[in-house]
């Protein structure tokens, strides 16, 4: 356990690190992209294709680049955070918080003892392996890991700042678009009692110690890399000009933004 976790370091430390989202299982993506200057890869498993072999050989690339990957994942079961963990995640992004007992669940399942009471098993990429002392190595597992919680709902907004102050937590985030849904307003995270709830929010979450996704995280959605670069490398230009800009295309892509 002795890659860093540039996420949990950004969380706690608010220094901008860059990363893309995948929807879809694409380690060669992951190649290409971490010439972008990366540090984290962001896994949809909540509504991403992504099934347990894609996962791993995502973390695998990602480890090969010295990249973070984490994952958003579909529930905060013990069972899906531990076989997410298990195949090399290095952080997890719980969905759909609305109270302190989901938030504690989560956390619980998530870190070994004193924190949680994570189940223990022979994950990668140790296997069980080359661990030595057992006792470290859980305490190094803990210390590597980064939980984020969305904020999803009305709900979820009014526990956020609870949230924020519990230990295992390192940062917040919120499900746009879910969170408007809840709020009454289907399609329309930019409206203002929207954009109003959330400042306030957060704010809250600030007051309890802890930062928010958009703090520290530069960020895109890989389905935007790929329109943007092929709207910007295939209208107009000569195929030299092309060609001049293809060298410059990804780093321009990331640092956006998206609704989750």
């Amino acid at each position: 356990m002795t890659a860093r976790n540039f996420v949990k370091e950004a969380a706690a430390s608010g220094q901008r690190i860059r990363g893309v989202h995948l929807t879809f299982a694409a380690p060669s993506v992951i190649e290409v992209l971490a010439a972008a200057n990366l540090q984290f890869v962001y896994l949809d498993g909540e509504h991403g294709c992504f099934d347990w072999r894609d996962i791993e050989a995502t973390c695998i690339t990602s480890e090969r680049h010295n990249l973070t990957p984490i994952a958003r994942i579909p529930d905060a079961s013990s069972s899906t955070i531990t076989r997410f963990l298990d195949r090399g995640v290095r952080g997890l992004v719980v969905p759909h918080v609305e109270s302190l007992d989901d938030a504690k669940s989560a956390i619980d399942a998530a870190y070994f003892s004193p924190v949680g009471s994570r189940s223990f098993g022979a994950g990668r990429p140790e296997y069980g392996q080359r661990i030595g002392s057992r006792p470290a190595y859980m305490q190094a597992c803990n210390a590597a890991l980064s939980l984020c919680v969305m904020i999803e709902s009305q709900r979820g907004l009014d526990i956020a700042a609870q949230v924020a102050a519990l230990p295992g937590v390192d940062y917040l985030s919120f499900g746009m678009l879910d969170l408007a849904q809840s709020l009454g307003h289907p399609g329309d995270p930019a409206h203002a009692d929207v954009k109003a709830a959330v400042g306030v929010c957060i704010e809250g979450i600030h007051r309890a110690g802890k930062r928010v996704r958009e703090d520290f995280m530069n960020f895109v959605w890989i389905n935007d890399v790929l329109i943007a670069g092929a709207r910007q490398l295939l209208d107009g230009g000569t195929p030299e000009q092309r060609k001049g800009q293809s060298q410059g295309v990804t780093v321009a892509a990331l640092g956006g933004s998206a609704d989750d």
